[in-house]
């Protein structure tokens, strides 16, 4: 029998916590962060809803904020919304920026009556864009003649 066989195993990790120092009293309630599922989805930037409106994230890079103004979102301050902005808007760090700075995202939100009308712009847009490849005519309306010009895409709808 050798020296290291009367020697216990040597155990990995945290040592083991005495009995003593677990227990607390029992008027003093036990608050416990609650650790992420292995294995799980998490969705960061997870909000509630709000009915009649349609929340979506900005992040404060270039003029993205602006832009959602301008698409008439607004900014959330819903209470009891997780936030790591100090003020009443509700946002969250989502990177670093090119110069190393956090990169937040806000939560803004706009009523579903403007988000519908929204869609159905893009959506006319896009129908004038695929008529006009379907014609095989330019951005400028003409029908050039060349190899891909007239009669090359065909329209599969």
């Amino acid at each position: 029998m050798g020296m290291n066989d009367t020697l216990a195993p040597r155990r990995r990790g945290r040592p083991p916590v005495e009995a003593e120092t677990v227990a607390t009293d029992a008027t003093e309630p036990t608050t416990r962060r609650r650790r992420a599922k292995i294995g799980e989805f998490a969705m960061k930037l997870g909000a509630p809803e709000r009915p009649g409106f349609v929340r979506r994230w900005f992040n404060d890079h270039k003029n993205r904020i602006a832009e959602g103004e301008e698409l008439a979102y607004d900014f959330v301050t819903d209470k009891g919304v997780k936030s790591t902005d100090p003020g009443s808007r509700i946002s969250r760090i989502v990177g670093s920026g090119e110069n190393g700075e956090p990169l937040r995202a806000y939560l803004m939100e706009t009523p579903e009556e403007y988000y519908q009308e929204g869609l159905a712009e893009k959506e006319a847009k896009n129908r004038q864009v695929d008529d006009a490849i379907a014609a095989g005519r330019d951005s400028t309306g003409q029908h050039p003649d060349t190899h891909a010009g007239r009669g090359s895409i065909e329209r599969d709808r």
